[in-house]
């Protein structure tokens, strides 16, 4: 057990805080597994606690994350599930707590991240199709420590839109994707110029995920430039 409380201790590390929202059509995101960064939590009453987050990895920061008003005291921490606050954010990776059915979770309510907001903000959820049943226990100190070796590039991921009026659609959904050109013209349909290159099948606006988030990038900055 010293042995296993050692080893995770030695993935912690300090970094420089970073934004929360991603413009990037790529979204680079490469906080370590394990490191303690500059973040904060929004409690159930709308109140904003400055301090620092535990970054386990993509796929179980939407179980449960790890506050700390000091980065080096371990037994300080508080941990929190996403029925205990609204949302969270550790380095640059800003997760909401949702009441929503996500693939490979039994939970009610999880935390899923938030890659951007706008008039179409984009949301991540992250799963390991081969431990389907992994978020559904407490995990022991062991199995925390070996959250830390997993290999983030070995997950899958779905993407899911939200429009203003909370329509929050999967947009890698196999039944979405099967008719993308149709599905997703129709999802940005009031963006004549956009929704015209996705029933095009224009190179770049097609299913992939990288896909999706430049037509939803686009999508967003041509709605904003609008406003003004």
């Amino acid at each position: 057990m010293k042995t296993i409380k050692k080893l995770i201790i030695c993935f912690f590390s300090a970094s420089l805080f970073l934004p929360a929202i991603a413009k990037e059509t790529e979204l680079q995101d490469e906080l370590r597994r394990g490191g303690i960064y500059p973040g904060f939590i929004i409690t159930l009453q709308g109140d904003t606690a400055e301090g620092f987050m535990l970054n386990i990895n993509l796929w179980l920061n939407q179980m449960m994350t790890f506050y700390y008003t000091d980065s080096t005291d371990f037994k300080g921490r508080v941990k929190y599930k996403a029925k205990d606050i609204k949302a969270y954010q550790v380095g640059n990776r800003y997760y909401e707590s949702m009441k929503y059915s996500f693939l490979n979770s039994s939970k009610r309510q999880n935390f899923i991240q938030k890659k951007f907001d706008g008039p179409i903000s984009l949301y991540i959820w992250y799963y390991n199709p081969d431990q389907p049943n992994f978020m559904d226990k407490d995990l022991t100190l062991e199995e925390l420590g070996s959250a830390f070796m997993f290999d983030e590039k070995d997950l899958h991921k779905d993407l899911y839109g939200m429009k203003a009026n909370g329509e929050f659609t999967n947009l890698t959904h196999w039944k979405f994707l099967i008719k993308f050109a149709k599905n997703m013209s129709a999802y940005v349909a009031d963006d004549a110029v956009l929704a015209e290159k996705i029933r095009n099948k224009t190179e770049g606006y097609l299913g992939l995920d990288r896909d999706i988030v430049r037509i939803l990038i686009e999508y967003n900055e041509r709605k904003m430039d609008a406003e003004f």
